[in-house]
């Protein structure tokens, strides 16, 4: 009998213990990342530029952070920005309108005044899977689930760059599904010394963070926020031409967020970056998820050894500061701003600025010609004439008054 639960034990003990199975067959270590697998972790390398190596060690086991570790490496010296954090992701849910107008193409959709929910995607370590793809490594890991939808985790390091990206990558059969989420990096113990961003002034702020802070929605310039850990910091920042849904007004919609308890579904303390579901409160498409399609919910992470102002500077190198880069010989030029300072400045009779606001945001922007959309749902299309020509008028004269040898606002009009 003591023999016969000896053995029990034993295999209980094996069962309970056993490592996730790592397949490293499509790993070729040749882009210059260092990949090596031992005792239910993942130990990744990989050249992040100017001499340094970032390193990241994965931690397989379902008791543990995801996350051991992250920071850099100098030659032999290791150091550790971060530790013990987990990837977390909330994917909202609703219904695409496919028949009224232009299916999946449609634009004049109102998806959050429809059915709706949220759910925090759950996330497990079951396998796991390294490969190389051209100058990328990727490490794919378990599985993620959400009411009708499935995929995986897939954390890709790029050879040359401190940036990493972290994705839940997850399909679903359900037709007429619109979709938008939520993510970050999220740890069950206060890990950062302070919180870093950009303010919408471009004058950085740096706010010391308490375990017991409830999470805020920030405001932020170059939609990116920073963790500033032990020996270094770590910048979240959405992808750029990926996160964003058309809307007809361009608010600042605080798009990161600090703290714990967010949306009442994250006790964890965490920082990352979300969406607004009600949006400018217009037409709301969010964003379309076809049966079958796989949806990238992903983030970039940025690590440095720096502190959280000078991950900033870094970060914007990647993003070209959110500014048109300048083309040598070429003029940049943009269209379809509904600014409406004629009807709603001028032809009111108030002052007539010197230089409106709009104006200087869009040279800050980088443009160099700007195509107006004045008399949008406003002034006399259709005349009278006695009006249309004044409003004409002091379109074309405002264009005039407010071009420059640097700068031309063309007239237009919807």
């Amino acid at each position: 009998m003591k023999y016969f639960l000896a053995c029990i034990a034993l295999l209980v003990s094996l069962f309970s213990g056993a490592q996730v199975p790592v397949n490293i067959e499509n790993y070729n270590g040749k882009n210059g990342a260092s990949v090596k697998v031992a005792e239910e972790t993942i130990i990744v390398k990989w050249p992040a530029g100017k001499g340094l190596h970032g390193h990241m060690v994965l931690d397989l086991s379902n008791q543990q952070s995801l996350f051991r570790s992250i920071g850099t490496t100098n030659g032999n010296k290791f150091n550790e920005v971060v530790k013990n954090l987990d990837p977390v992701f909330l994917l909202s849910v609703g219904k695409r309108d496919l028949v009224s107008q232009n299916g999946w193409n449609i634009f004049f959709d109102k998806v959050p005044q429809k059915p709706h929910q949220t759910h925090r995607v759950l996330f497990e370590k079951d396998s796991a899977w390294v490969s190389s793809a051209g100058s990328r490594t990727i490490v794919s890991v378990g599985k993620v689930t959400a009411p009708g939808f499935e995929g995986k985790l897939e954390i890709t390091f790029y050879n040359g760059s401190p940036l990493f990206n972290i994705a839940a990558v997850v399909t679903t059969q359900i037709d007429s599904t619109a979709i938008l989420y939520d993510a970050g990096l999220i740890s069950k113990e206060m890990e950062w010394k302070n919180i870093g961003f950009s303010d919408v002034k471009n004058n950085f702020q740096t706010i010391q963070p308490k375990a017991s802070d409830t999470a805020i929605n920030a405001e932020v310039k170059y939609r990116t926020i920073i963790g500033q850990g032990q020996n270094g910091s770590l910048a979240v920042f959405p992808a750029p031409h990926q996160y964003f849904y058309p809307l007809d007004e361009a608010f600042n919609l605080k798009f990161t967020w600090y703290g714990n308890q967010y949306r009442k579904m994250v006790p964890e303390y965490g920082i990352g970056i979300r969406q607004d579901l009600y949006g400018d409160r217009r037409f709301v498409p969010w964003f379309n998820a076809p049966p079958g399609t796989k949806q990238r919910l992903n983030f970039f992470c940025l690590v440095t050894a720096d502190d959280p102002q000078s991950a900033l500077t870094q970060v914007k190198r990647f993003t070209n500061s959110d500014v048109y880069a300048k083309l040598p010989g070429y003029k940049t030029m943009s269209s379809h701003f509904h600014n409406e300072y004629v009807m709603n400045v001028i032809m009111k009779g108030k002052p007539f600025e010197q230089k409106p606001e709009f104006v200087t945001v869009l040279e800050n922007l980088g443009i160099d010609i700007v195509h107006l959309g004045e008399f949008h749902y406003t002034a006399h299309p259709k005349g009278p004439d006695s009006l249309r020509l004044k409003e004409l008028k002091a379109l074309f004269d405002m264009c005039s008054k407010l071009s420059s040898d640097k700068f031309l606002l063309l007239p237009g009009e919807e």
